[in-house]
């Protein structure tokens, strides 16, 4: 977790919140890092305080919310300073209450984001 700028700290800090971040693969935690940090936009710091999303299901949460998340940010209708942990911890229900519903009459195609049926990549098209 060095490379992605954790000091000994927050490595520290991370065991501590999230005994279990610290017995995953390599491969998952990458792919975790390298999709908050270089497609969302988070600091790899944030991480480092909320490890408990490193834990979460790469393929069934965190890119369906993110890509939620992604739309909504380009519409201008969320923060780009969104905390991490206020988009992936909620339980289903509120997450979509909070980040689909509430906004499926301003971008209709929210529920298929949702769904996966649309790249986190594709989202700038959604935009226009």
């Amino acid at each position: 977790m060095m490379r992605w700028g954790w000091s000994e700290d927050d490595v520290f800090s991370a065991f501590k919140m999230h005994p279990p971040c610290m017995i995953m693969s390599v491969k998952k935690l990458m792919q975790v890092m390298d999709f908050l940090v270089n497609k969302m936009g988070w600091s790899s710091r944030m991480i480092a305080k909320h490890p408990l999303v490193l834990s979460f299901s790469f393929e069934k949460r965190i890119i369906p919310r993110c890509s939620v998340v992604k739309v909504l940010m380009l519409r201008g209708l969320k923060n780009k300073n969104l905390n991490l942990n206020y988009v992936l911890q909620p339980a289903q229900k509120e997450f979509l209450e909070k980040f689909v519903t509430k906004f499926l009459d301003r971008v209709p195609q929210l529920l298929i984001v949702y769904q996966g049926n649309v790249d986190i990549q594709d989202a700038k098209v959604l935009v226009t």
